[in-house]
């Protein structure tokens, strides 16, 4: 109730305060009398000089001005009004009533004018027009403050998200023998929704993870963080059929209630071996490159995680023989390119001759033109077995 309160405070300004500067004592007297009996905070000055004297101290909200006083005349208090940048507005007054002084009023930064001698009915409506309008600009000027300041808040709240979910990403590369691991993530906004990880859940085996929430930014963000951890704490102790049919069955609830799903490329690597052991999730973009250049499609898969409520996934299997490499990545490297999605010959032929996990990497990047504005999130991972390449 206070917050809501003060907030309708912040956007309400009232406009009480009127200066008439008039150098006619008898205009300048009935002036005060009309615009007291409708209700207003009414001083005055009897020119220019004497007005502009008041000025810092008065700070009224509508200036009346007569536009002809000796001296300092009303033309020149409106420049100095608005030079100073006073929040007022200004009503010229004339007795002359010539086209040619209303409209340099105006130009000069007059809100309205009136003719003298001032007719009650015209008197009222150009008021009443000028104080709505003074104090439509301050609402809005109050509100874009709001605007700004809840802009920033959320500005500084996107960094520090941006900030952990960087933390959540993996902070180095294992040491895995004959084996070169490379992977990276940049969101198309601060933050996203895809995320790559990988762990030894023992000395002779290396998990890794690949998943792309749908949707971006924040949503998609808290989305990410929860699947990562269910996944990454299922895949201690389980092989990966079991740890995505696990995880799938504690996220389906979550992202059913969301109208979200995620895509995953789950693999557990047996190190000695080569033999690797894969559930994709409705993920599709995976692919082994031989060390001859051949490319193979990883044919076992399933539904994302979060569209069929207890669709059991299988797992596939492949050996990496000296010189193969396994590339996993995101539809923000697919569909890079607007209009078309890239196809997975021109993505691996794109390794050709490279010298290791690295180099594929920035390749790879390099293709989805990772240094311009990305229209989604792009994340690659690439795990490369030393041998003739």
């Amino acid at each position: 109730m206070a917050e809501a309160a003060a907030e309708r405070g912040a956007t309400e300004a009232p406009v009480r305060r009127l200066l008439v500067v008039d150098d006619d004592p008898v205009s300048n007297r009935l002036m005060q009398r009309r615009l007291e009996r409708l209700g207003y905070e009414v001083f005055s000055a009897a020119d220019g000089r004497e007005a502009l004297e008041s000025l810092p101290d008065l700070r009224p909200d509508v200036l009346l001005l007569d536009v002809s006083m000796p001296g300092v005349g009303g033309l020149d208090v409106l420049e100095h009004v608005r030079e100073s940048g006073l929040d007022a507005a200004v009503i010229m007054m004339t007795a002359y009533g010539t086209e040619e002084v209303a409209v340099e009023s105006l130009r000069r930064g007059a809100d309205d004018y009136l003719r003298k001698p001032l007719q009650q009915a015209e008197f009222e409506a150009v008021l009443e027009r000028t104080v709505e309008r003074l104090r439509l600009e301050r609402q809005n000027r109050a509100l874009r403050r709001q605007l700004d300041e809840k802009r920033r808040q959320l500005e500084a709240e996107l960094s520090r998200a941006a900030r952990v979910q960087a933390e959540l990403l993996p902070v180095g590369t294992p040491e895995v023998p004959g084996f070169e691991l490379a992977a990276r993530c940049i969101p198309a906004r601060e933050i996203g929704g895809d995320f790559y990880g990988w762990m030894r859940p023992d000395p002779q085996t290396l998990a890794l993870t690949l998943g792309d929430v749908m949707g971006k930014g924040m949503p998609a963000a808290l989305l990410m963080a929860t699947a990562r951890a269910v996944l990454r704490a299922l895949s201690r102790q389980n092989p990966p059929e079991r740890a995505v049919n696990l995880a799938a069955r504690a996220l389906e609830e979550d992202l059913m209630r969301s109208g979200s799903f995620v895509t995953l490329f789950h693999a557990q690597l047996d190190i000695p071996s080569g033999s690797l052991s894969y559930v994709d999730a409705g993920h599709g973009h995976a692919f082994v490159r031989r060390a001859g250049g051949s490319v193979e499609h990883l044919l076992e898969g399933g539904v994302p995680v979060g569209t069929i409520p207890g669709h059991a996934y299988r797992e596939g299997r492949l050996r990496l023989e000296p010189g193969d490499t396994l590339v996993a990545y995101s539809d923000g490297l697919a569909e890079a390119r607007p209009g078309s999605l890239m196809a997975v010959g021109e993505i691996a032929g794109s390794l050709s001759g490279a010298s290791g996990a690295r180099e594929m990497l920035e390749r790879l990047v390099g293709l989805a033109g990772a240094g311009e504005s990305l229209s989604d999130d792009l994340t690659v991972l690439v795990l490369h077995r030393a041998g003739e390449g």
